[in-house]
């Protein structure tokens, strides 16, 4: 499969890469953003992993010429079907890439914004300042620290934002969720780690990048809106709590090695039983976050 090239379709600097997996709730915002946007100067790449509706056919049927589907045989994971799309759109001879979730909602300006700071930071990776769909006045992500002593990642909130007019600061860790890079940045360090089968590939990639030395800026503006864990079945679902405490342990041991993930052990479980204690989930959830940490611990690598 091949995509336009940039010269074929009015330069498009910026291929979009989106994962589906049952997206059908949230594509008709997703897609209407899309549609509004007023720098069209992109091409959106959707990869979808084996959805059961009609995630696939209502991308196909919103518009031919900005978009390509991917359609896999099985679910492969956030980070290698973004990889897919990312090796698309390298192939093809697009600038860079903007990993962007289908459970997002952004302005008309959204892209023209994206594209202006790209061109006056041509070599960073950057990221919007992130808000809650239902409450946009909060930020669920506005910048964000490797800290070990606290499990590895310390994500910035509304607190964070800098006061004053900024248009932009620096970051260590920014999320997969809405995160514009330069081609050149997977030329140098590589694709997302595909073990991550979805949940800290971001952090592995931003780690990865922050050792190359390849600075991550939060913009001030544009903004984007997000539904938080939708498509996982929220934050506290099964599904998430295994691939989120699993893939924790994974990428700790893959940084720290499993000596001093070990060290973390007291760390992660006091976390995970506060959660309960601060009645934000069920016991049935906390014991499911602790065996899945036992259980990553046990695993080989």
């Amino acid at each position: 499969m091949s995509l336009p090239s940039p010269a074929d379709r009015l330069a498009p600097r910026i291929a979009i890469a989106t994962v589906l997996y049952n997206s059908v709730p949230v594509l008709p915002d997703f897609l209407a953003s899309l549609s509004a946007q007023t720098d069209e100067n992109w091409h959106l790449i959707a990869i979808d992993n084996a959805s059961s509706d009609d995630s696939v056919a209502m991308v196909r049927a919103w518009r031919d010429d900005t978009v390509t589907v991917v359609v896999n045989d099985e679910n492969v994971g956030f980070a290698a079907a973004t990889n897919q799309g990312i090796v698309l759109a390298r192939d093809a001879g697009f600038d860079a890439v903007l990993l962007l979730n289908n459970d997002t909602v952004f302005g008309p300006d959204f892209m023209a914004r994206l594209a202006d700071a790209s061109q006056a930071m041509p070599n960073d990776i950057l990221a919007p300042v992130v808000l809650y769909d239902d409450v946009p006045e909060r930020a669920w992500y506005a910048g964000g620290s490797f800290t070990w002593r606290r499990g590895a990642l310390q994500p910035h909130a509304s607190e964070h934002i800098p006061p004053g007019d900024a248009p932009s600061w620096p970051a260590d860790f920014a999320p997969g969720c809405a995160l514009l890079v330069p081609i050149a940045v997977f030329d140098r360090i590589g694709l997302l780690d595909e073990q991550f089968f979805v949940y800290w590939e971001d952090a592995d990639f931003c780690l990865r990048c922050k050792a190359a030395g390849i600075p991550i800026a939060v913009l001030r503006a544009p903004t984007i809106r997000h539904k938080v864990s939708t498509l996982t079945q929220g934050e506290n679902s099964d599904f998430s709590v295994r691939m989120y405490q699993g893939n924790q342990i994974l990428f700790l041991r893959k940084h720290l090695g499993t000596a001093a993930t070990l060290a973390q052990l007291p760390l992660l479980t006091s976390k995970a039983l506060l959660r309960y204690v601060a009645r934000r989930e069920r016991w049935a959830t906390t014991r499911l976050r602790l065996t899945t940490i036992a259980s990553a611990l046990k695993t080989r690598t």
